[in-house]
């Protein structure tokens, strides 16, 4: 399974990345904002996004939008410590999984590894 995570805060994008990796054995990549991600997701294909809503040059609204448009298959989550409105008009656009920052580490894991069990290549999350 391949995954973009997209944050423009390193900090948090290297963060979730390496849960990711060291919890669930997902390849993950990582991007540094909107049009990043388009450029990566125009590179190869990914099966699972995990972005930010807040970042500059494009917000996550819009490359949800045009991720939805161009790859409609690809799941998405997405997490927010900004503005509770950004929750709403996302749960609006049919995101798959919403998670408000800082993130619930285990919450987070374990929802993703509910999501895609077949994938996963460790049995639990520690």
């Amino acid at each position: 399974m391949s995954v973009l995570v997209v944050d423009d805060n390193i900090l948090d994008r290297k963060y979730i990345k390496y849960l990711i990796e060291n919890n669930l054995g997902f390849e993950t990549h990582t991007a540094k904002d909107g049009v990043d991600a388009l450029i990566k997701l125009n590179q190869r294909p990914y099966e699972l996004l995990v972005t930010d809503l807040l970042m500059p040059n494009m917000e996550g609204i819009e490359l949800i939008e045009r991720v939805d448009d161009l790859y409609p298959n690809i799941p998405i989550v997405a997490m927010s410590g900004g503005n509770p409105y950004y929750l709403y008009i996302i749960k609006k656009l049919g995101v798959d999984l919403i998670f408000t920052k800082p993130i619930d580490t285990y919450k987070f894991l374990n929802t993703i590894q509910r999501i895609y069990p077949a994938h996963n290549k460790q049995k639990r999350i520690v």
